[in-house]
């Protein structure tokens, strides 16, 4: 069940899922914001992390000042890479610039997914 989540995300974005980031070798500015979705070789738990925040942001802007736990929130699967990467972004940004606003969740596998 686990790997679940990531085993999906993988399949709608094409791209592998590595559980570090060396071990299927990086691309030159791999970590670079500019980097085009379709140049990126793997994704970490780190970039499935960043879009949770990105979708929560986005979607529910308006009542994250009442959420305490995102677990009851439905998350959507991406539709495809760019949209993973772009919420992935997304949220990156967000948990950079307002780290005091880090929601709880334990792990990805505790969130509300939605189907696919």
């Amino acid at each position: 069940m686990k790997a679940s989540i990531f085993s999906t995300i993988e399949r709608i974005i094409e791209t592998p899922y590595v559980e570090t980031p060396l071990d299927m070798g990086s691309v030159c500015f791999e970590s670079d914001d500019e980097l085009r979705a379709e140049f990126l070789l793997q994704f970490t738990a780190y970039d499935v992390v960043n879009y949770v925040y990105g979708v929560v942001y986005q979607l529910y802007w308006k009542e994250i000042t009442k959420i305490e736990s995102i677990s009851i929130l439905k998350i959507p699967y991406p539709v495809d890479a760019t949209f993973f990467w772009q919420y992935s972004s997304i949220g990156k940004k967000i948990r950079s610039e307002n780290p005091i606003q880090e929601m709880e969740f334990i792990s990805v596998h505790e969130l509300n997914w939605e189907s696919v």
